[in-house]
């Protein structure tokens, strides 16, 4: 097989009728604002199998089953501190899997933002937790962020209108993360001019 060079159609414009269906993985995950003020994320993932997947000491999964489904619910409160958290395991290979659902409440006092990815991995890296369930907090901080952003947003704008002069630098941790928020970029300048006029 040749590698496609840029002068090529892509590969993934070319269909192909043979192929097969063989896994698919499904992340959803939603915000709540709570009325006691703290913000319920619930995330879960579910790995479902288009083949059979044999094993050597348990009866294979067979096509169509969830070889995985793991949910996490995590409670943040607007210093965007973990409050609470659960996980739970619907459907795992092992017996073993749903040990490690009850070493997810050390996330507790954790922080979303700088650093929160290493704390992770750190509490519940390799041995100490659960590839699938770890995974998923990045989703959870995300879907934290997108929830909360707007209760954040106008938070901040009660301060004043220039956005050097907001108290929560998290609200804008999005600037330079990204090519459409780049400092000298069209959107920066249209949303937030105070922050594109800046000197990177």
């Amino acid at each position: 097989m040749s590698i496609p060079t840029d002068k090529d159609a892509s590969m993934l414009d070319q269909h192909d009728e043979g192929m097969q269906l063989v896994h698919t993985r499904q992340i959803v995950c939603r915000g709540y604002r709570r009325r006691d003020g703290l913000w319920q994320i619930e995330a879960s993932v579910a790995d479902e199998k288009g083949q059979a997947v044999p094993f050597n000491s348990r009866p294979p999964v067979r096509a169509g089953e969830l070889i995985h489904h793991l949910a996490l619910r995590v409670l943040i409160d607007d210093d965007y501190t973990i409050r609470d958290a659960s996980a739970e395991t619907m459907a795992a290979p092992w017996p073993a899997c749903s040990d490690i659902a009850a070493d997810y409440r050390k996330l507790i006092g954790l922080r979303i933002g700088p650093g929160f990815t290493r704390a992770v991995r750190e509490l519940l890296g390799g041995t100490r937790g659960c590839t699938h369930l770890s995974d998923l907090l990045g989703q959870v901080g995300n879907t934290y962020m997108q929830a909360s952003f707007p209760d954040r947003l106008a938070r901040q704008q009660r301060s004043g209108d220039d956005p050097r002069a907001w108290t929560d630098a998290g609200t804008l941790a999005f600037v330079d993360g990204c090519h459409a928020w780049r400092k000298q970029g069209p959107v920066l300048a249209g949303e937030y001019p105070q922050l594109a006029d800046e000197e990177t």
